[in-house]
């Protein structure tokens, strides 16, 4: 079952992985990777691994589909070792075009057969949007990382 976590890179890259992503941040124009230390937040939330893939789809359309989220504002990704980092920030954007792209604040209508099998996909990419959030969310306001852990 994928989890989303918030783990201090520390944890999860080498010394020499932590000093490559600065300078690759650097150039992008993130001056400094201060982040907290604190893990101990939790979300408790769960995706199945098809509402993880279909999410995930959703935001590599958009090239932000990454295993790492930093809670700094930056363009694109960066790829360190075999992880793919990107802005809680910029993911936030996203979001805000997908809540229009998936419905998100409109009231659902009596459906009919025919269409069930797309509501219940489209329900899914509702309730992953809103774990999303959430994690961007808590990634910016607490200053830590979060992972998607498949």
């Amino acid at each position: 079952m994928p989890e989303i976590r918030f783990i201090p890179l520390e944890e999860v890259l080498s010394e020499a992985q932590l000093t490559r992503l600065d300078g690759q941040l650097k150039e992008l124009g993130v001056e400094d990777l201060q982040l907290s230390d604190e893990d101990d937040i939790d979300i408790d939330d769960v995706l199945s691994e098809d509402q993880l893939t279909d999410f995930m789809d959703r935001l590599d359309a958009r090239d932000l589909a990454c295993t790492i989220y930093l809670p700094m504002e930056f363009d694109g990704r960066v790829e360190i070792a075999d992880q793919s980092i990107g802005s809680s920030h910029a993911l936030l954007d996203v979001l805000e075009e997908l809540r229009e792209e998936l419905d998100i604040d409109e009231e659902e209508g009596d459906a009919d057969e025919d269409e069930l099998d797309l509501e219940v996909i489209e329900e899914q990419l509702r309730y992953a949007w809103h774990v999303f959030l959430k994690a961007a969310s808590t990634s910016i306001d607490k200053q830590i990382p979060f992972h998607i852990l498949s």
